[in-house]
């Protein structure tokens, strides 16, 4: 990690030498040199301080009765700090409030802005130089904001689709001096470098709902990329002023236990009010990181105190927080991030982390932006993307069965099941797909565990295999995944199951099941639906048919299970089929080559989707097959056209 001899308005641990020693903006991103991105860990230092025995800070024994029932996503049962409930019922993402009276109330999130969520199954938490391991998840609007894939800054969620942060953030700057060694060390070496356009919108990333920044699995994250980040226009490096920044995202986020907004403090904030900083961070100057979020309690310091302390500098648009002795701040790391004030009912957005010199010192405290000087700004801007946004809703529908444009160029091959001399049963053809070239398959998952194939029909609406047994309130639906083992950005519980009325056959004549979503997908580059067949639609071989899955699969060639695989497949006429299968196949069923059964490839439940002009339908879904990947027996698949009445009653009546 790079350290700083001295400088003012350094990266976490870059100097900038335009001034007095040891000042710096907290959590700036670190330079490149030769295009080459040194990318230093922004941290946010919680260092000693109270105990957090204050309305600020929810004292351990006080967490178990906030606890909310973590199997349905809502924000049902949750309490405030008062004890008063709030009303699941009352608790809407787009209802109407008849008077605005916050800055939440503009956009009509007010019931769930501000309040804390502490979540069951949290282990008890080490105390940290005097402050804290946040309970998992109890500050749900703190955000990560990440520079590739690197955590550089914290911000705050106002909205569905907007952050606030820092400013300094996103800062462009000219070449600085960089020494690499410590304060107290010896004879630091002098590099040039110069800073990356941080500003370009692209290489950030927002992760919501998170605690722990080493699970890539942790339940309730949510990673959403950034579709334009918009400076306060009088935001001034070398002062500090105007240090404050929106984001807006390229989909909403899904407002629930782990990700809530915040509203702005919008009344005077009183001189020594308690309020608590958040962020993932050092415990000391200069030192790592930590992994899970840390809170510590800050007081507001007068305004002629903090003046004083920074000779003048303090402007009307900024605030001091901390304590005359020093012992408690946020350090360089997590820039923007939030400094939350409880109301007695709630918690509101006070300010935001921006500026100091070095971490805790005595007559040294953390300087912050007022966001409140910044709340028309803020709506203004908000609001002009909101109508754009709005219009473009409108007269957009969800386009389906389009194929992902990709830079790789694996398509699939035609399968055939290959048997070797020694009797071993191998598939020839099947290959990794390019990462979301087929953006409506998802991974239906229980426990974080890959166990059935499904296919987005409509943001709202999944398809799958009814012998997948789907649990509803229970099993979760990840979409826009390539490698079932990393961070998808849309995770969402199944709200409810529905399935054809039963037939009394077996094999299954209507192997299929309709999954809703409790949420909405987030309609992209990586998650659209599949188009469904009318009822009439039959595929021949002017289709060609592809299928698709994850899965220990008997392929050719050497396959990862958790990478999504596909392979072209053949049909099988009717009257073929059932030379094989005889009358176990009916109307109902389509057949294809052997390789589709799941024996063959792998997963339970993959789709048929067929493709004529450049657009995919969905024919049909993985039933039943030879339980040994037999090359003579065809693979048997629900018909899905059979079902388009079915599937058009359910989601238009639900």
């Amino acid at each position: 990690m790079l350290e700083a001899e001295s400088g003012r308005g350094r990266p976490a641990g870059v100097p900038h030498h335009t001034g007095e020693p040891d000042e710096e903006v907290r959590g700036q991103r670190p330079p490149a040199e030769r295009g080459d991105m040194l990318l230093v860990l922004a941290s946010l230092c919680l260092l000693a301080g109270e105990s957090g025995a204050t309305g600020e800070t929810v004292d351990f024994s006080q967490k178990t009765s906030n606890w909310t029932d973590q199997s349905n996503l809502t924000a049902a049962g949750t309490q405030n700090f008062s004890g008063e409930a709030l009303n699941p019922e009352n608790v809407t993402l787009n209802g109407t409030v008849p008077e605005p009276r916050s800055f939440s109330g503009h956009f009509n999130f007010s019931a769930l802005a501000g309040v804390r969520s502490f979540v069951r199954e949290q282990e008890a938490e080490n105390r940290i130089m005097g402050g804290q391991e946040a309970w998992a998840h109890s500050w749900p609007w703190q955000v990560s904001l990440r520079l590739a894939s690197t955590p550089a800054c914290g911000g705050a969620v106002v909205s569905p689709l907007w952050v606030v942060s820092a400013a300094h953030c996103f800062r462009r700057s000219g070449g600085t001096r960089v020494f690499l060694g410590t304060r107290t060390g010896s004879s630091p070496r002098l590099l040039w470098l110069s800073f990356c356009r941080y500003s370009k919108a692209s290489v950030w990333t927002v992760l919501a709902g998170k605690h722990d920044l080493d699970n890539l699995l942790e339940s309730g994250q949510q990673l959403v990329g950034v579709s334009s980040i918009i400076s306060h226009h009088d935001y001034n490096f070398r002062t500090k002023s105007g240090d404050v920044a929106l984001l807006r995202l390229q989909q909403p986020l899904v407002f629930n236990q782990f990700v809530r907004p915040i509203d702005l403090w919008m009344s005077p904030l009183p001189v020594s009010k308690r309020c608590t900083v958040t962020g993932w961070g050092s415990t000391q100057e200069n030192g790592p990181r930590m992994h899970r979020l840390q809170e510590v309690n800050v007081t507001v310091l007068p305004s002629e105190t903090c003046n004083r302390y920074y000779s003048g500098r303090i402007r009307h648009n900024m605030f001091c927080a901390g304590k005359d002795q020093g012992g408690v701040d946020a350090c360089q790391g997590d820039s923007g991030g939030p400094l939350s004030c409880f109301t007695g009912i709630r918690h509101e957005l006070a300010g935001l982390v921006s500026w100091g010199i070095g971490c805790g010192r005595a007559k040294r405290p953390g300087v912050y932006t007022r966001v409140q000087q910044y709340a028309d700004w803020m709506s203004d801007t908000m609001n002009a993307h909101s109508v754009e946004s709005a219009d473009n809703l409108l007269a957009e529908e969800d386009p389906c069965g389009k194929q992902q444009s990709s830079g790789c160029d694996r398509a699939p091959g035609l399968a055939e099941v290959l048997l070797s001399d020694d009797g071993k049963v191998s598939v020839g053809n099947v290959s990794e797909s390019c990462p979301f070239l087929w953006p409506w398959q998802v991974s239906l998952q229980s426990n974080g565990r890959h166990y059935c194939s499904g296919v987005l029909i409509h943001r709202r609406w999944v398809l799958t295999a009814r012998h997948c047994s789907v649990r509803a309130k229970e099993d979760v639906v990840v979409l826009g995944v390539h490698d079932v083992h990393f961070l998808s950005s849309q995770s969402v519980v199944v709200d409810e199951v529905f399935n054809p009325p039963l037939d009394a056959g077996f094999p299954p004549r209507s192997d299929l099941s309709l999954l809703r979503l409790s949420v909405a997908a987030r309609i992209g580059p990586n998650v659209s639906p599949v188009c469904v067949p009318e009822e009439d639609e039959e595929p021949d071989h002017s289709w060609s048919c592809v299928t698709a899955g994850w899965g220990a699969v008997k392929a050719a060639e050497d396959i990862s299970p958790d990478r999504l695989h596909h392979t072209r497949l053949t049909l099988v006429n009717e009257t073929g089929c059932k030379e094989e299968w005889g009358d176990f196949v009916g109307d109902s069923h389509i057949c294809c080559h052997p390789a589709g059964s799941t024996s063959c490839l792998g997963d339970a439940g993959a789709p048929l989707f067929c493709q004529k002009r450049g657009t995919y339908f969905l024919f049909g879904m993985a039933s039943w097959g030879s339980w040994r990947c037999d090359a003579q027996k065809p693979a048997v698949l629900t018909k899905v056209p059979d079902f388009c009445g079915w599937i058009h009653q359910v989601t238009q009546n639900y």
